[in-house]
């Protein structure tokens, strides 16, 4: 099979890609032309959905991102190619992400670095705990789960909201669908936006939903950016609402430098970077789901995180 290899693997992980699937001719390289497209039959990574990827013999295309949303829009792939995603690889380090800026704001890690700077000894005399908090993870997957198992070991409460209700969810209290998210904003200590893009979930935190949370409530989106309408979080936070917020995805990115979101003391902003390859345990988990897929393609088997184009999400989701 001859294999293309655009994502962002290093040595070590092409070697091991290599040595455990000698069936396969691999080509690497991270500019991928139309030329190349047309000769292989299989594409680990992300390939540009500006060149023609709608080809009858191009078998499978194995995503290095959990989002898939460009790749599963009329006439972008031929309907004989498999396509999975990368859901599973990133949720262990978006949960350490997640708690990261969650212990930032209770702790008053962020003025506490500033006072460094301005080598000021000043203690301050209030803050929140995790502990014992009700946190809403609106968006249920591998990011929800990961960051639920963590967020148990402070004896949190969790609730989740999913598309469907789902019984006996792994460390999950309660389970609700996204048509009663307005009932349990209000009861949140922290909101966790841990949602896919599809139309459903566009703007889906908007003014009012903002003020359904309480005033005291931390909200986190480390999801997709257009989950929350910037400029109605914009207002909220200007009249004092919401106790902390923490931005890994934006509406618009990167973020403009005039954006009022800078300014906000109880604003942290990142750069879309609580995942992504620079963590060994995105890098772990892909590659050897890499392997288990190439090896089903190889023995003519169902593919792992194989994507519903109706739905944008993984067939069959296993929780570990």
């Amino acid at each position: 099979m001859q294999t293309l290899i655009c994502a962002p693997l290093n040595k070590q992980d092409l070697q091991k890609i290599k040595n455990e699937c000698p069936f396969c001719n691999f080509l690497v390289t991270r500019q991928v032309t139309q030329n190349i497209i047309e000769q292989v039959d299989i594409i680990i990574g992300n390939p540009p959905i500006s060149l023609n990827l709608n080809q009858e013999h191009l078998q499978a295309i194995l995503l290095n991102s959990a989002g898939s949303d460009q790749y599963i829009q009329k006439n972008i792939l031929h309907p004989n190619t498999h396509l999975t995603n990368a859901s599973g690889s990133y949720g262990i380090a978006i949960a350490e992400h997640i708690i990261g800026t969650m212990i930032t704001f209770n702790k008053n890690f962020k003025t506490y670095i500033k006072q460094m700077d301005q080598h000021l000894w000043q203690p301050i005399k209030t803050g929140k705990e995790i502990y014992h908090a009700h946190v809403l993870i609106v968006g249920y997957g591998d990011i929800g789960y990961e960051t639920a198992k963590r967020l148990k070991a402070f004896d949190c409460h969790i609730t989740a909201i999913k598309r469907r209700k789902q019984n006996n969810l792994p460390y999950v209290d309660e389970v609700y669908s996204i048509d009663e998210l307005d009932s349990q904003l209000p009861k949140a200590d922290y909101v966790i936006l841990s949602l896919p893009q599809n139309p459903s979930t566009i703007h889906l935190i908007n003014k009012d939903r903002l003020l359904l949370m309480k005033k005291d409530a931390m909200l986190i989106n480390v999801g997709r950016g257009s989950a929350i309408v910037t400029s109605d979080l914009i207002d909220v936070l200007k009249q004092g609402h919401l106790y902390a917020v923490a931005l890994d995805v934006l509406e618009q990115e990167p973020l403009l430098s005039d954006s009022p979101l800078w300014n906000f003391d109880n604003v942290l902003i990142t750069p879309h970077s609580s995942g992504g390859f620079v963590w060994q345990s995105v890098h772990d988990y892909y590659v050897d789901l890499v392997i288990k897929n190439l090896h089903h393609l190889h023995n003519h088997e169902l593919l792992e995180n194989e994507v519903d184009f109706q739905t944008g999400y993984r067939k069959n989701v296993v929780y570990k």
